[in-house]
């Protein structure tokens, strides 16, 4: 298996079609998705189709939010990567974890590597994360990961308003992004 990044316990890869149970657990949970997107759970064929995005993603700018693995088990525990937000052009950091999962410095632990694959391989100059207001948990991780708060925003065809954070590169803030911000 060819994985993107490693850490001691956590290994990132792109998604393969058999994901679609070991995702669902994380989209399917009432708990895990209640800050993410509508708050909604996703069936299995959202999820599947979902995948099929992510991977188009991957191949065409070289980046996505791809599988977290744990090392020991070789079990799917999350997603956690990068997206282009159509209506800004933005860089936007994500991730989720199954339930199970939580607790356990996951967020905390393959975070940083994460960040620093996309400020060294991809050369994005800044990324930003979206959160619900509400989401204290995600708050605590960003601004462990370094992110500082930038603004609030209701995001297109959302009635919620969000908070937004950036990280920025640390090689500075000229850097040039080498992926392609468009669709």
């Amino acid at each position: 298996m060819n994985f993107i990044l490693e850490t001691e316990r956590l290994a990132l890869r792109e998604w393969a079609a058999d994901d679609a149970e070991a995702l669902h657990v994380l989209m399917g949970d009432p708990e895990v998705m209640r800050y993410i997107g509508d708050g909604k759970t996703w069936d299995i064929g959202q999820v599947r189709e979902w995948i099929g995005k992510l991977n188009v993603s991957y191949r065409t700018r070289g980046f996505s939010r791809w599988a977290v693995v744990e090392k020991e088990s070789g079990l799917t525990v999350g997603s956690c990567g990068f997206a282009l937000l159509p209506w800004s052009g933005e860089i936007d950091f994500g991730y989720m974890y199954r339930r199970d999962r939580w607790g356990r410095g996951y967020a905390s632990e393959i975070g940083p590597a994460v960040l620093r694959h996309g400020f060294e391989r991809y050369g994005f100059s800044e990324v930003v994360a979206s959160i619900d207001p509400q989401n204290d948990a995600s708050r605590r991780v960003l601004l462990k990961l370094g992110f500082v708060y930038r603004r609030n925003e209701v995001q297109p065809g959302d009635d919620e308003e969000s908070e937004i954070y950036v990280a920025t590169n640390p090689a500075g803030a000229a850097a040039a992004s080498k992926a392609s911000r468009t669709e």
